[in-house]
């Protein structure tokens, strides 16, 4: 046979493989028929093979065995060998005896086909049909089961009794359904707190789902598609962390809570933590609440994340979003907040003092929030009763270009160099800054005395800010040079990460809150290092190396501009009456006539590598009597007329 009609053969072979596949579907073909008629295709598939040759090539092709499945014989043969007793794909609740008719008590029959899921007795996903499963106690749900249901039915409001949904009906004071382990889900049902019959009508539930972590550590939950209805007497959802436990990396979509006392329940007690769970779409209405979502510590409760949820409960007792403590927040994103019966004096967030790093946008249709803002930056909720707020970005460090240092004095305007312990060098040259027209000090460490110490001479206080901002460019071939360190909110002093001495520019710096009563920043530094373009801002803001520029378009200033002095001493006899004031070092330039004041100036900064911009103001000072400024072809004074210095006078010209 060619290997075209070998081809053929294969592919009839299988279509009668899927046609044999449907039939046996569809008729419930016992075992022993399917392996007959499998046999028998092997059979006429090997046939096939022992005359298969190829009609482009002398080379025989060796006959090869097709198996697909093993015959009788061989599975009978294996079944006496194996030891193994595997579980079906799905463990389904009605093989356990669940009724689902909003009467019968199904809590003993969920319950086993839970614990029959959980002990690998049967597949890990329990199947729950259609129906309304009553139950008395908590179904728990272990590590690695899912709750499966057939979804919560055609409506978002209520419960839907007559539309194919899955409810669980709990009738107790405890919580519906609790997830207890690693992986452990619930999916598409809905979960509700059965006020009907004598037995429940006055019994109140303390919530709906409870993920709780007690002395361990619970990752990676799943709740999915579920409608949470009417728990008034707590939670809806509630993930609870104690006794040194941990919730995280959980993943909550699409949750639907209509009627509860609190909406969504974070709480983290001391030594355990409640941190980075996501939460997608989904969101709760109705009334009774009282607050819609909580995060509180004093464990650790943060980066729980919030995705494209709302939150719009007409009024909430308390609030919508409350977070507290010095451990928590919580990130909002795209979250509408909306409270269409809430008075306009109340907050529809409120954020504790002591939490901060929150972040929340998107809509908000009334009221306001009740923040710190310096403390949460990133709460950009705005309305017309609220509004967020960032931080000026504005270097308040005078002097960040490093200009006028005097090596003699050991002086540089707008720092202190604190310590002995290092030689300090200006390198001009333009190839080395990182910056235009900013400076890079050279800072040689002579090994002895601790750590020298870079820091402002003046910082400016801001009450009103309760973070920090601040960090410099470092070039270093040694390990740990430098760190930037701040007195902490406590009263302790923190560093930033170091420099990692290979040679490169590294930004070293930190943001933090800082201590108020006491505010000390400054650049430890262990190693030979090499600086440039240092900056200060209040808020928790990225940094913004280099100076702050004058606009193009203009500038107006309310308060006082100070500007740095720089001395200049008088030019060789060769040149001495070509004087040069240092370029990029100031505006304002103290004459020193080295005690000759008879000295005239002629000609400002004759080298072309020297001038001035056209424009930039330069103002002499002198502070004795006798030297002239000779009106010239360089110099043009008022009137043409020579200047003549007076004790402490000064005069000031202009580039051209």
């Amino acid at each position: 046979m060619s290997t075209s009609s070998s081809s053929i053969a294969i592919s009839l072979l299988a279509v009668v493989m899927l046609a044999l596949g449907y039939t046996f579907s569809r008729e419930r073909t016992t075992q022993q028929q399917l392996y007959d008629q499998v046999a028998q295709l092997q059979r006429q598939m090997n046939q096939l093979a022992t005359t298969t040759t190829t009609t482009t090539s002398s080379v025989d092709i060796a006959p090869q065995e097709h198996r697909f499945l093993p015959t009788k014989e061989e599975q009978d043969e294996r079944s006496l060998t194996c030891t193994c007793d595997m579980p079906s794909g799905f463990t389904y609740a009605s093989d356990f005896g669940v009724i689902g008719d909003a009467t019968a008590d199904d809590t003993l029959a969920l319950q086993a086909a839970i614990d029959s899921a959980s002990a690998n007795d049967s597949g890990g996903i329990v199947v729950i049909p259609k129906g309304t499963f009553r139950i008395f106690e908590p179904l728990i749900v272990p590590a690695g089961v899912t709750l499966q249901g057939q979804g919560y039915g055609d409506s978002p409001l209520a419960i839907s009794f007559d539309a194919g949904a899955s409810t669980i009906a709990y009738c107790g004071t405890d919580y519906a359904v609790k997830l207890e382990g690693h992986a452990a889900s619930l999916r598409d049902l809905a979960v509700y707190d059965w006020p009907y019959g004598t037995d429940c009508e006055n019994i109140q539930a303390a919530g709906g789902v409870l993920v709780e972590a007690d002395a361990a550590l619970v990752e990676s939950v799943i709740v999915s598609n579920i409608f949470i209805y009417f728990f008034l007497g707590g939670p809806a959802l509630s993930l609870v962390a104690k006794n040194s436990a941990g919730i995280a990396f959980g993943n909550y979509q699409n949750v639907r809570i209509r009627h509860a006392k609190q909406g969504i329940s974070l709480q983290a007690e001391e030594s355990s933590f409640v941190n980075s769970n996501s939460f997608l779409a989904g969101g709760m209405s109705g009334g009774g609440f009282e607050v819609g979502v909580i995060a509180q510590g004093p464990g650790a409760c943060n980066d729980n994340k919030f995705y494209g949820m709302f939150i719009e409960p007409p009024d909430t007792t308390l609030t919508h979003v409350y977070v507290s403590g010095a451990k928590t927040n919580v990130k909002f994103h795209d979250v509408r907040l909306e409270a269409t019966s809430k008075s306009l004096d109340k907050p529809i967030v409120i954020i504790d003092d002591s939490s901060y790093g929150n972040v929340m946008n998107g809509l908000l249709g009334h009221t306001h929030v009740q923040a710190n803002l310096n403390r949460n930056p990133d709460i950009d909720l705005m309305s017309a009763k609220s509004v967020g707020m960032d931080p000026a970005p504005k270097n308040l460090y005078w002097n960040s270009a490093f200009k006028g240092f005097n090596a003699d004095d050991r002086m540089m305007p707008g720092f202190s160099l604190v310590g002995t312990n290092a030689a300090i060098t200006i390198l001009e040259d333009s190839d080395e800054m990182l910056f235009p027209d900013h400076n890079v000090i050279d800072v040689d460490y002579l090994n002895y005395g601790g750590a020298f110490k870079l820091m402002a001479d003046i910082t400016p206080k801001a009450p009103g800010h309760d973070f920090v901002t601040f960090g410099v460019y470092a070039r270093s071939s040694v390990p740990s040079s430098i760190s930037a360190a701040m007195r902490y909110e406590s009263g302790n002093i923190i560093a930033s990460a170091s420099h990692s001495g290979g040679g490169d520019w590294e930004f070293i710096g930190m943001t933090a809150l800082y201590d108020k009563s006491a505010p000390y920043f400054y650049f430890s530094i262990t190693g030979d290092v090499q600086l440039t373009a240092p900056t200060f801002i209040y808020g928790k803001t990225p940094a913004i190396p280099g100076a702050s520029l004058m606009s193009s378009s203009g500038a107006r200033m309310s308060g006082t501009l100070t500007m740095g002095v720089t001395t200049v001493y008088p030019p060789p006899d060769a040149t001495q009456y070509y004087w040069v004031i240092p370029k990029n070092s100031g505006n304002i330039f103290l004459i020193d006539t080295q005690g000759n004041p008879s000295r005239s100036i002629i000609r400002l900064n004759h080298r072309t590598a020297d001038r001035f911009a056209r424009g930039t103001l330069a103002t002499l000072m002198f502070e004795e009597a006798g030297t002239r400024v000779k009106n010239n072809s360089y110099i043009k004074l008022k009137n043409n007329a020579d200047f003549v210095s007076g004790p402490n006078t000064s005069i000031t010209l202009m580039a051209g």
